[in-house]
C-alpha cells in the first residue's frame, strides 16, 4: 500500500549531524542524497511533514548522554517526534496510506526525524487529528503525552498548583490540562506574562526579577497541593519544602526535570549518581509524614 511510488526514488533529503558538540549550528548540513529507509516488518513508512525538537535533541547533539548516542555513531539524522503521510505499512496494518499520522521515537534515542522520510515501529504511531496542522501535531507525541501523563496522574479536581517552568513545550501543554482537570488556581514561574494567562494561568511569576519561594501573595495563599518542576532540579525541591508553599500532608512535587537541568552522563557510573537520589527521595518522603512526597516523573514511559 502505497500513497506514492518511491520504489525508484533511492535518496532523500535530512539533515545530518557530523558530531557531538556544544556548538550545534557547526553539527548541522543538508544531505540531498542520504538513502531513503527500508521498511521492515511491523513499521511504517511515513513522508515527514514536520519535526518537533526539544531539549533531548540538543543532549544528544552535545552528547551528554551515552544511552542516547546514535548506534551508528556519526553521521546520524537528529529529530524523532514527527508528523506525515504514511507512504507504506504492512498488509496488516491498522494504518493505509495516505494517512495523516503523528509518531514518536524509540526510546530513548530521539532520531532520524529530520529528514524526508521515515520508518518507525507501528506501536509508535498514531492517527492525527484533522483539526490541527501537521506542523502543531508534530508538537504532540513528546510535549503534549509528557504534560498528559503529569496532568491525568497528579491533579485533582480543585487542587491549587505551581508550575515551574511553564512557557516551555511541556508547560504551554501542561498550563492547559491542569485547567481542564479542574485544578482550581495555575501560577507558573515564565517570563512570558501574557502567554500563560491566555493558556490559563492565574498568577505569573518573572523569575528573572522575583523569586517564586519569595512570592508575598503566594505566600500569603493557600498552601499548593501539587508543585510540578518542568526547568529547575533539587535547589527547586529545597525551597518547595523550606519556604512551606506545599502542603506537607498530600502535597506532591513532581519532578519532571533531574537534580541537574544540564546532567551530563558518559557510563553507567554516572548515570547512576544522576537517579538514584531522585529514586532514593522519592522512597523516604513515602514514609516522611512531615514530608510532601517527592515524584520523578518519566512522562514518555507509557505503554504501547
Amino acid at each position: 500500500m502505497s500513497v506514492q511510488d518511491v520504489s525508484n526514488k533511492a535518496t532523500m533529503k535530512c539533515i545530518l549531524a557530523s558530531a557531538h558538540g556544544e556548538d550545534i549550528d557547526s553539527l548541522l548540513s543538508m544531505c540531498d542524497n542520504y538513502p531513503i529507509p527500508t521498511r521492515k516488518k511491523g513499521q511504517v513508512l511515513i513522508k515527514v511533514s514536520a519535526c518537533a525538537l526539544a531539549p533531548g535533541d540538543v543532549r544528544v547533539l552535545a552528547g551528554h548522554i551515552f544511552l542516547q548516542e546514535p548506534p551508528g555513531g556519526c553521521p546520524y539524522i537528529p529529530g524523532g517526534d514527527v508528523s506525515g503521510v504514511v507512504v507504506e505499512a504492512d498488509a496488516t496494518s491498522r494504518f493505509n496510506a495516505g494517512d495523516l499520522v503523528v509518531a514518536m521515537f524509540e526510546l530513548p534515542r530521539p532520531l532520524n526525524g529530520l529528514a524526508d522520510f521515515i520508518a518507525v515501529k507501528e506501536s509508535l504511531v498514531e492517527l492525527a487529528s484533522t483539526n490541527i496542522p501537521l506542523v502543531e501535531s508534530s508538537t504532540l507525541t513528546s510535549s503534549a503525552l509528557s504534560a498528559m501523563t503529569a496532568a491525568n496522574k497528579y491533579c485533582c479536581e480543585g487542587d491549587r498548583v505551581l508550575v515551574l517552568g511553564g512557557s516551555g513545550g511541556v508547560g504551554c501543554f501542561l498550563i492547559q490540562l491542569l485547567k481542564a482537570r479542574g485544578a482550581s488556581f495555575i501560577a507558573t514561574t515564565s517570563t512570558q506574562r501574557e502567554l500563560m494567562l491566555s493558556l490559563g494561568a492565574d498568577v505569573v511569576i518573572d523569575y528573572q526579577n522575583e523569586n517564586w519561594f519569595e512570592n508575598s501573595d503566594l505566600l500569603k495563599g493557600r498552601q499548593f497541593d501539587l508543585i510540578i518542576d518542568l526547568a529547575v532540579g533539587y535547589d527547586a525541591w529545597k525551597k518547595a519544602r523550606h519556604s512551606k508553599l506545599l502542603k506537607t500532608s498530600g502535597g506532591k512535587f513532581v519532578a519532571m526535570t533531574s537534580d541537574n537541568a544540564l546532567v551530563e552522563a558518559h557510563n553507567w557510573w554516572q548515570l547512576t549518581t544522576v537517579f538514584v537520589p531522585m529514586q532514593w527521595r522519592e522512597l523516604w518522603t513515602r514514609f516522611w509524614p512531615s514530608c510532601p512526597a517527592y515524584i520523578w516523573h518519566n512522562g514518555l514511559d507509557v505503554k504501547p
